[in-house]
C-alpha cells in the first residue's frame, strides 16, 4: 500500500510541475510577444509616418498623462447622469411646496432607476435634508473632477498640436536649406559658412523637437514623420478680429473651473438645503416680479487677468504672423543665394515658432477647437 501511495504521490507531484512549467511557459510566451509588439511599435530602426489625425488617436493610448486624465474623467463621470437625471426630475416633473416630504429610500432607489417618478411620500425631514447634500455635494466633485481632468487631456492634445504644427515648419525650412545654392553666391567666402551654420541650427531644432515627439508618444522612434491634414487645429491667419467678448467660446472651460471651486466651497460651509425651497423662492419672486440675485464668485481682478492673457496672446500670436508673411512674401521661392537670405530665413523660423506658441495658448482657451467647428487652414 506504502508503496502504491508513494508511485501516486510521485505521478501526481510530476503532474502539479508539468502544469507549472507549461503555465510558465504560456505566461512567458504571452509576455514575450507583448514586448515584441511594443518594440515594433516603438520602431528603433525604421521612420513611423502617420497622418495627424492618427497622431490625434493614437495619444489617447500612447500618453502616460492623457491616459491618466482620461481614466479620471470617466470615473469622475460614473454615477453623475443619475444625479443629473435626479437634478431634473426634481426640477422639471415635479411641484414642490414647502409641505412635501419623501421617501428617503425612494430617493436613493431613484438614482438607481432615475427615469422613474420620483414618489411623494412622508418620511424624515431631516433625513431628507442630509440626502439632497449628500447627492448635491457629490455631484459639485464629479463636475469640478471632470473638468480637472479634461483640462488635462487638453493640455496634451495642445502640445500635440504644437509639435504638429512645427514639425511642419521644420520640413519646410530644412527643406529650403538643402536647396543647392545659386553657383554665384558662393563667390562670398563666407556665404558657405553661413549656410552650414544654418542648416546645423535646424537640425539641432529637429532633434529637440523628435526629443519632445518621442516624450509624448512615450516611445523611442528612430525618426516621425507627419503627414498634415485637415484634422489639425486652426492657425487664425484669416481672421482679424473676432469676437472675443463671446464669453461662450473664449476661456469657458477654465472659468467653469473656477466657479465649480468657489460652488462648492460655498456648498460646503452652508447647511443643506430642503429640496425644491430654492425653487419655490425663485418662482415666489417672478410672481412678485422681482428677480432672484445672483452672487458673484469671482474677483474683478481674475476675470481682468484672464482677458488680458488672452488678448496678449491673440495680439502677439498676429503680429508674429503679420511679419513672418512681409518676410516671406519677400522671399519668395528662390534658393537661397546670400548671407541676408540666410538672416531673413531664421527671422522667418523664429516668427513662424512664436506664432504657433502663442497659437498654443489661443487653442487651450478657444472652445471651438473642441467642438470641431473651426476648420483648420493647409496654408
Amino acid at each position: 500500500m506504502q508503496v502504491l501511495w508513494a508511485a501516486g504521490s510521485l505521478v501526481w507531484v510530476g503532474c502539479v510541475e508539468h502544469r507549472v512549467t507549461r503555465s510558465l511557459a504560456q505566461t512567458a510566451a504571452v509576455e514575450g510577444r507583448r514586448y515584441a509588439n511594443e518594440v515594433k511599435a516603438q520602431s528603433p530602426f525604421t521612420t513611423v509616418e502617420m497622418r495627424w489625425i492618427e497622431a490625434r488617436e493614437l495619444i489617447k493610448t500612447r500618453n502616460p498623462a492623457f491616459v491618466e486624465a482620461s481614466m479620471r474623467h470617466t470615473a469622475a463621470l460614473q454615477g453623475k447622469p443619475l444625479v443629473a437625471e435626479l437634478t431634473r426630475e426634481m426640477k422639471d416633473t415635479m411641484r414642490v411646496s414647502f409641505g412635501d416630504m419623501f421617501d428617503t429610500d425612494s430617493l436613493i432607489n431613484s438614482l438607481k432607476a432615475p427615469t422613474i417618478e420620483l414618489p411623494k411620500r412622508l418620511a424624515s425631514f431631516t433625513k431628507l435634508k442630509d440626502l439632497s447634500h449628500e447627492v448635491e455635494q457629490g455631484a459639485w466633485q464629479d463636475a469640478g473632477a471632470s473638468v480637472d481632468a479634461e483640462l488635462d487631456m487638453r493640455k496634451v492634445e495642445v502640445k500635440l498640436h504644437r509639435l504638429l504644427r512645427m514639425g511642419k515648419l521644420l520640413d519646410r525650412e530644412q527643406k529650403r536649406a538643402k536647396q543647392d545654392p545659386d553657383p554665384e553666391a558662393l563667390s562670398d567666402p563666407k556665404f558657405p559658412a553661413a549656410l552650414s551654420a544654418w542648416r546645423s541650427s535646424l537640425e539641432k531644432e529637429r532633434e529637440k523637437w523628435l526629443t519632445e515627439v518621442r516624450d509624448l508618444f512615450d516611445a523611442e522612434y528612430q525618426d516621425v514623420h507627419f503627414i498634415p491634414d485637415d484634422s489639425g487645429f486652426p492657425t487664425y491667419r484669416s481672421a482679424a478680429n473676432p469676437d472675443l467678448t463671446d464669453w461662450k467660446r473664449w476661456s469657458h472651460l477654465q472659468r467653469s473651473r473656477g466657479l465649480i471651486g468657489k460652488l462648492t466651497q460655498s456648498h460646503q460651509e452652508n447647511k443643506p438645503a430642503i429640496p425644491g425651497s430654492e425653487l419655490v423662492k425663485g418662482s415666489l419672486l417672478k410672481m412678485v416680479g422681482r428677480e432672484e440675485k445672483t452672487e458673484t464668485v469671482r474677483e474683478t481682478d481674475d476675470v481682468r487677468k484672464e482677458v488680458r492673457s488672452l488678448i496678449q496672446s491673440w495680439r502677439s500670436m498676429k503680429k508674429a504672423q503679420k511679419q513672418a508673411a512681409a518676410l516671406e512674401k519677400k522671399s519668395g521661392d528662390a534658393p537661397v543665394a546670400s548671407i541676408a537670405d540666410v538672416t531673413t530665413r531664421q527671422t522667418i523660423f523664429k516668427l513662424r515658432s512664436d506664432e504657433i506658441r502663442q497659437a498654443s495658448v489661443v487653442w487651450m482657451l478657444d472652445e471651438n477647437c473642441w467642438q470641431g467647428t473651426e476648420v483648420a487652414e493647409l496654408e
